[in-house]
């Protein structure tokens, strides 16, 4: 089983470490939220033990965007004696138990087994957990933002090789403003530092517009800090530049499921 630890307590996060590895799981471990929500952009999960109180956004804010990148994420909620309050009660989805410090490691053994017998359901729920038509997916409007030129045209091929058919593109801040005042789009894709208008500001117009648009912040490294700050006014995620394009593809693809889920609610 692959299994995630976020604690910043490094006492904690050893003694859990060693724990898995005895118990032949594959794990990984990370201090705060930002990291975990890093880790699963990028690597399959199927368990997570997560402190609750964490420096930044706390572990259950953590859990609903692992979850939004990846639904069959399932999550074992740990808290300190201070902080056990905030386990009750734990009604988030996602959360497979919740648990007191300090942890025994045959609370662990037996968490992990049951939680094993019941995954394989759990994976199969969410191999197409909303069950959306695959062309009504694929006819997702998406907007692609970017005053470079070869990028929008890298990113609209990767789009169209995964079976996206109605994109649109816009080389500015202004130009994308015309387009999302015309038109109401699933997904908005928009490099952050732009000229007349970054992809901030074009963040907040298209969420004044239509709140449930998901919009995918484009960045570089140096600029990373931005993009976590507009993850926290709003966007759904962002991906830094050079790309990964099969990353990239995936959180779009994460993005339109959000995205209609939130359509599916509505009806």
């Amino acid at each position: 089983m692959r299994i995630l630890i976020v604690d910043d307590d490094t006492d904690v996060k050893d003694f859990l470490v060693e724990s898995m590895k005895l118990m032949d799981h594959h794990v990984h471990a990370v201090e705060n939220g930002y990291d975990a929500i890093d880790y699963v952009r990028d690597h399959e999960v199927d368990l997570v033990y997560m402190d609750v109180s964490l420096p930044g956004i706390d572990g259950f804010q953590t859990l609903a965007k692992m979850r939004e990148i990846d639904p069959s994420i399932t999550g074992v909620m740990m808290s300190g004696d201070e902080t056990n309050k905030m386990l009750d009660p734990p009604t988030q989805d996602g959360i497979y138990v919740s648990i007191a410090k300090p942890i025994e490691i045959d609370k662990i053994q037996e968490i992990n087994d049951s939680f094993e017998r019941v995954s394989n359901a759990v994976k199969f729920i969410y191999d197409n957990p909303f069950g959306f038509d695959i062309e009504r997916f694929n006819e997702a409007k998406i907007l692609i933002v970017d005053d470079e030129k070869d990028i929008v045209d890298i990113l609209v091929t990767a789009l169209e090789d995964v079976g996206m058919k109605n994109l649109d593109t816009a080389f500015d801040g202004q130009e994308a403003v015309v387009a999302v005042n015309k038109k109401h789009y699933d997904v908005v894709l928009t490099d952050i530092v732009m000229p007349e208008l970054n992809g901030i500001d074009l963040m907040r117009h298209v969420k004044a517009l239509s709140e449930d648009t998901q919009v995918i912040i484009l960045t570089g490294n140096a600029d990373k800090k931005s993009a976590i700050s507009a993850v926290k006014l709003g966007a759904y995620d962002f991906i830094e530049k050079p790309f990964d394009l099969n990353i990239m593809a995936r959180v779009v693809h994460r993005a339109v499921e959000h995205k209609l889920l939130l359509e599916e609610r509505k009806l």
